[in-house]
């Protein structure tokens, strides 16, 4: 199966809190999308691995996606090793996206810096004839790091998703057990907060201002962006 974009999340929610916008208005665009957890969020102090499992095929579903499915690498211990990134690398050759979304080098949670890591070098590596999974070899044209909690630098992009951001919320909210639910029990948390998801919006909210819009999702991008149209870009 062949998409246009692959984001990569570390666990279930990761895509849907920090690029599932983008995903929406990629979909309502008329682009194919697929999701690939690392891991099954085992180590989430609410919720169980098989609920969350769940959540993340509703949220998939909200945000139009064609395809998700988890790896299940140790929540709590991604490591940048042979074995993980060829287990990428079969994924990359499997979907063959013309774009990698995936978390950034610089984040809070240790799991987020070495799956960006993981997810970069393996794009490098999927376009290597020599390392053999039986599928064809692939590189990606671009892999593109969306932002999380840290941040220190002006995005390469910004994505407007105005008319997508009631989508992104939707596709949060399915994660029951780890966001903000009034019928939902379980020990408080930083995610769990009313307050985290008033954060989310008023995130969306600064991005989207920086381009003069609404709302709006950043990334960063690796190398250059190659343009053949300045004026087109602008318009």
């Amino acid at each position: 199966m062949k998409v246009d974009v692959l984001a990569f999340g570390p666990h279930p929610d990761d895509v849907e809190l920090f690029s599932g916008g983008t995903l929406h208005r990629l979909n309502v665009l008329g682009y194919s999308t697929a999701i690939v957890d690392l891991t099954g969020g085992e180590l989430g102090t609410r919720g169980t691995p098989t609920g969350r499992k769940k959540e993340s095929r509703d949220a998939g579903k909200i945000l139009g996606v064609e395809a998700r499915q988890n790896l299940g690498l140790p929540d709590g211990n991604i490591e940048n090793d042979h074995n993980s990134r060829v287990k990428l690398v079969a994924v990359l050759r499997e979907y063959r996206p013309t774009i990698v979304l995936a978390p950034p080098p610089v984040a809070r949670h240790p799991d987020h810096a070495r799956a960006a890591e993981l997810i970069r070098d393996a794009s490098y590596m999927a376009g290597l004839a020599k390392i053999d999974t039986g599928q064809d070899r692939f590189t990606p044209h671009k892999v593109l790091h969306y932002y999380e909690h840290l941040f220190s630098e002006v995005p390469d992009i910004v994505v407007d998703i105005t008319e997508s951001f009631s989508g992104k919320m939707s596709a949060i909210r399915a994660y029951r057990s780890q966001f903000h639910h009034p019928k939902q029990r379980g020990p408080q948390t930083y995610l769990s907060r009313k307050e985290y998801l008033e954060e989310i919006e008023a995130r969306a909210r600064f991005f989207g201002s920086l381009i003069g819009v609404n709302y709006g999702e950043p990334f960063n991008v690796q190398g250059p962006i190659p343009v053949s149209d300045p004026v087109a870009l602008w318009s």
